[in-house]
């Protein structure tokens, strides 16, 4: 079982991701980071096995977000791309 400082950071990970604010989640993977980079880290494989599935979760919700982005971006090309299309008509039609 993680240690208590442990699972807050993983709730501290998946409530960032929950939220979608990804300058949080940067901001935790920074602190983390330095932890883990001293010489005195001292995290277990079960706080590691924690932190890992935290993050894993944090990139789904984040691909999740992704996905909804690329089909809006996708969509609002083709919008663009019908739009031009009639502005092309329009501009024939009138000449």
């Amino acid at each position: 079982m993680p240690r208590p400082d442990t699972a807050r950071w993983c709730r501290e990970i998946a409530a960032a991701a929950e939220r979608r604010d990804w300058t949080a989640l940067a901001a935790l993977d920074a602190g983390l980071r330095v932890r883990l980079a001293a010489p005195d880290c001292d995290l277990t494989p079960e706080d590691r096995a924690a932190l890992g599935a935290a993050y894993r979760g944090a990139l789904a919700q984040s691909r999740g977000e992704l996905d909804e982005l690329q089909h809006r971006l996708a969509g609002l090309g083709r919008q663009r791309e019908g739009q031009l299309a009639y502005a092309q008509f329009s501009e024939w039609e009138q000449a």
